[in-house]
């Protein structure tokens, strides 16, 4: 029975060969893995990928978790979070595997031009990879990528999935811990831009003796399903020191944990995932000596995330309130349908003229729809902002005016804020006793702070606290995301 449990490592390389001046690296999984030729696979992903999830987030996907075990046993959970994106069309799709048989730290770029599965040739994006290599934790290392299933295995149910071709970046994950889990993301944060998907490979529990992690003994079925669970909590909550807790505390064996953690670090803001399927080789096979969980995620830019037209709506009311007060008018009535703008939900709303600050005020939370929010907030901060309170926004400055929004996400506390906050990704609401301020994440990137000034600079500046206080655990500090846009 040993035999047929589902393997994590198996000794087949991958080879990279010269093809009309072209690398290309070649997969040979095929007859092990997924079955062997171009139709026989074909079909089986194509059944993989009905699978019905049992739920998805709202929105545009923009990252998936996926198993990598031979497709006997993950191929239905790979393929319920593979549907989420089927027709979909994406330019770049960045997969990080991991690397079961070289150890190494931080990690590693595939140096070549294509990747060859059964299904047809990948072109690798080479300008992104090279871009990841200028960072001293993306290294080069051919053997880390031959015999390696991790990355392999997810790339039929893209080339199935998706309308149309992508480049590749593919990367391996190594040994990272928080600190460099956060710097790697870092790099890879900018490539997310535009129309980019990521594919996280990592099978979750291995429970038995085989596996050197035998936790429970009785209720195999529930426990490993509840041991997956409570690690899906943190990962949809996008919560890496969380996640860290989970296995720290249990000794979970998610093989992909490091490669995860990036994920979180990378998504953009306002993504919101859910679990499309929860498998174990234990269920399939009838025996649970020696399982493996499977867990497949999808995340998505849920419906917090504001269109293009939605931006336009939202900024036009802002302008026509605070032109309206400038005349003195009467405040104007909107009659706003958009759906989008219909959720209760923070914003602020910044206003500058020739490039100089002339209020900002906003809401963190809010009881009522955001385009009304949006609305209170741009007369509050063309009207209301004490710093101006003796030189209010006059007639003469509405040329050079710009109106800038920031839509929240909902705000979470930190309890280490060198660990857990991100310059650029997040901002902060610092709070001790009646004294508290707040930096919208912008701020950090518009005055080139790192990540300590940001801190400092916001308890003293903005809370009327001494610089230090963020590092008294009586001092409560949060962070959230938000989505920036303003008038050009």
């Amino acid at each position: 029975m040993r035999s047929i449990v589902p393997l994590c490592v198996l000794s087949v390389l991958f080879i990279t060969v010269s093809c009309n001046g072209q690398q290309v690296h070649q997969a040979t999984g095929a007859g092990f893995w997924y079955p062997a030729g171009q139709e026989a696979l074909a079909a089986a992903v194509d059944l993989y990928l009905s699978e019905k999830p049992e739920k998805l987030p709202t929105g545009q996907p923009v990252a998936i978790i996926a198993p990598h075990a031979g497709y006997r046993f993950s191929g239905a959970c790979a393929g319920a979070a593979f549907s989420a994106v089927k027709g979909r069309k994406y330019d770049r799709v960045i997969v990080l595997g991991i690397s079961h048989r070289v150890p190494f730290a931080g990690a590693v770029v595939l140096k070549a031009d294509a990747y060859e599965t059964p299904l047809g040739r990948i072109e690798i994006d080479t300008a992104a990879c090279k871009d990841l290599l200028e960072h001293e934790l993306f290294k080069e290392n051919a053997a880390a990528f031959d015999g390696e299933h991790s990355l392999e295995n997810e790339l039929p149910f893209l080339q199935r999935a998706l309308a149309g071709p992508f480049k590749l970046v593919p990367v391996l994950v190594g040994l990272a811990d928080a600190d460099q889990a956060r710097e790697i993301a870092g790099r890879i944060r900018p490539l997310m831009a535009g129309q980019t998907l990521m594919v996280v490979s990592s099978d979750f529990t291995h429970h038995g003796r085989d596996y050197n992690y035998v936790r429970f003994t009785t209720d195999l079925q529930a426990n490993l399903k509840a041991l997956a669970m409570a690690a899906a909590t943190e990962i949809t909550e996008l919560d890496d020191q969380g996640l860290r807790k989970h296995i720290e505390d249990t000794g979970d064996t998610i093989c992909g944990r490091n490669a995860i953690s990036v994920l979180l670090h990378t998504l953009p803001p306002g993504s919101k995932g859910e679990v499309a399927k929860f498998q174990t080789s234990g269920e399939l096979l009838g025996d649970y000596t020696n399982s493996v969980s499977y867990l497949s995620i999808v995340f998505a830019q849920g419906d917090d995330m504001i269109s293009p037209d939605g931006q336009a709506i939202l900024l036009d009311i802002a302008r026509k309130v605070i032109e309206g007060g400038v005349r003195r008018e009467k405040r104007p009535v909107f009659e706003v349908e958009a759906p989008e703008l219909q959720q209760n939900q923070g914003a602020f709303v910044t206003i500058t003229t020739n490039g100089k600050l002339r209020g900002c005020i906003g809401l963190f939370t809010a009881d009522q729809p955001l385009h009304k929010v949006v609305r209170d907030m741009a007369h509050a901060a063309a009207f209301e902002d004490s710093r101006f309170t003796y030189n209010r926004l006059k007639p003469d400055e509405i040329e050079s005016m710009k109106v800038e929004i920031s839509v929240l996400s909902p705000m979470r506390r930190v309890r280490e804020p060198l660990k857990e906050v991100e310059v650029g990704k997040h901002g902060i609401y610092v709070v001790r006793g009646n004294r508290h301020g707040t930096f919208l994440p912008q701020v950090a990137i518009e005055h080139d702070m790192d990540l300590e000034t940001f801190l400092s600079t916001c308890c003293a500046h903005k809370a009327g606290l001494s610089p230090d206080a963020w590092k008294d655990p009586q001092t409560e500090v949060y962070v959230y995301s938000a989505q920036v846009f303003g008038e050009k």
